[in-house]
């Protein structure tokens, strides 16, 4: 029998962000949560260190759905970026705060730390270099998530982590936690698929006005800027017991409680899955239903509409990208006009008004141009939604990646904080600032009028 001494101890660590601007759009490390649920079903004793939400205090200008800012330090930019006329910050809590986490903390036998975006690594960085400090490198630490995965190179050679853990399987992490630790686990089961899965721990992080909740992974569509597949190989549902189970502790614990879907493609195969899931979250009631990821116009129907409605989903995010037909065949055919003009008949025949149907648009796609982006944005009013800009990012091994390097004079193989996407685009030839800033301002203006005229 293993003993409460004998347990593996095992610090989980969100890190930092880095970067000109962010907003807590519902955010959890879900995957973090999910290893912790593992880890523990193992035997495992699990702590999570969230450099990004503090258990302290709120964060700023919170609002009753979970949304809010987060704690922000302008910080200096890295050289690469010294030619950006912008301010750099760092999100999330301060050192201080992160090592008196640690104090109360027994010490780990290894340090698990994930990461997001690929621009987003110095944050990362500063993370690894935390602990090493703190725990005089006696601790092991692993780096995995969508940067390590991704940028697996730039990761072993730049980021000091003792191992970059990139494989889906999660069953070889444990065993690699036993070699590394020189203790065993109570047991390690065969996660086989996403099914396997236990529940995530959000209770890891604490209280919180919301939880953000996968009932899938990957994606069947193979947009040619997308990285879904990449990350996510297959396109795995989850059962639905479990997901409402977990929706259903969250109502439990919370005043208000909010669920965000942050689902790649939570719209396919919907008759077997998403209905009978916001059939029952109906049944409970009193939950806020969000869809911070743009959802497949192609795939809405008038009883998905319906329930959406019923459900409580305030806003629609509709993922468009462009109106430009042969731009739209050259990334992949996701989505045509006359599917998205359907999905906005039947979504406003449920009562939603174009203030609260928002579509996505992205600027500074390879062979996009700024009159593209305009085109597109006046379709998306004329057929009743609301405009919001998102600038392209590019992704590395995504089928537009060759194509994206010839835009830029940035070397975006060798440095990963050239893909962010605010700054990529203003460096496109074809775009540049003063056309994202147009185009912006283009799109807020008719948001302002469609909200006004609601």
């Amino acid at each position: 029998m293993i003993t409460t001494k004998d347990k593996i101890k095992i610090l989980l660590i969100n890190p930092w962000i880095t970067d000109f601007a962010a907003y807590n759009l519902w955010s959890e490390p879900l995957g973090l949560l999910y290893i912790g649920a593992i880890l523990r079903e193992s035997g495992a004793s699990v702590y999570l260190l969230d450099c990004i939400l503090s258990r302290k205090k709120p964060p700023p200008k919170l609002l009753d759905d979970g949304r809010s800012k987060f704690e922000r330090r302008i910080i200096e930019k890295p050289e690469p970026l010294k030619f950006v006329n912008r301010k750099y910050a760092i999100y999330g809590i301060s050192e201080e705060e992160a090592i008196n986490y640690l104090e109360l903390i027994p010490k780990p036998d290894v340090i698990l730390i994930t990461s997001g975006m690929t621009y987003w690594y110095p944050g990362v960085f500063r993370a690894i270099k935390l602990v090493k400090k703190y725990y005089s490198s006696t601790v092991p630490v692993i780096l995995g998530g969508i940067y390590a995965k991704l940028c697996y190179s730039h990761a072993t050679t730049f980021s000091e982590a003792d191992l970059v853990y990139i494989s889906d399987n999660i069953s070889e992490l444990l065993r690699k936690i036993e070699g590394i630790t020189g203790k065993n686990f109570k047991e390690i089961k065969k996660y086989r698929s996403f099914n396997d899965y236990p529940i995530p721990l959000h209770q890891l992080g604490g209280k919180r006005k919301f939880i953000a909740v996968l009932t899938s992974k990957g994606c069947p569509f193979r947009c040619t800027y997308c990285a879904s597949y990449l990350l996510n190989p297959k396109h795995e549902k989850r059962k639905i017991s479990p997901i409402i189970e977990e929706i259903k502790r969250h109502a439990a614990e919370a005043s208000k409680p909010n669920v965000a879907f942050y689902d790649d493609a939570l719209l396919v195969n919907s008759d077997n899955h998403l209905i009978p899931i916001l059939e029952k979250i109906i049944e409970i009631g009193r939950i806020g239903i969000h869809l911070p990821n743009g959802i497949h116009a192609s795939l809405i129907t008038p009883n998905i509409a319906r329930l959406f409605r019923e459900a409580g989903v305030k806003y629609i995010r509709l993922g468009l990208e462009t109106a430009i037909p042969e731009i739209q065949i050259k990334t992949g055919k996701k989505v045509e006009n006359t599917e998205f003009i359907r999905a906005v008949d039947y979504l406003r025949g449920v009562g939603y008004k174009p203030g609260e149907i928002g579509c996505y648009i992205l600027a500074g796609l390879p062979g996009q141009s700024p009159g593209d982006v305009e085109k597109t944005i006046t379709f998306v009013r004329k057929v009743g939604a609301s405009p919001y800009i998102a600038l392209f990012s590019p992704i590395p091994n995504t089928p537009s990646w060759e194509e994206t390097k010839k835009l830029t004079d940035l070397d975006i193989d060798r440095e990963p904080l050239f893909h962010n996407n605010t700054i990529f685009t203003l460096r496109n030839p074809a775009f540049g600032e003063k056309a994202v800033k147009e185009l912006k301002n283009m799109a807020l203006e008719i948001r302002r009028e469609l909200n006004s005229n609601s």
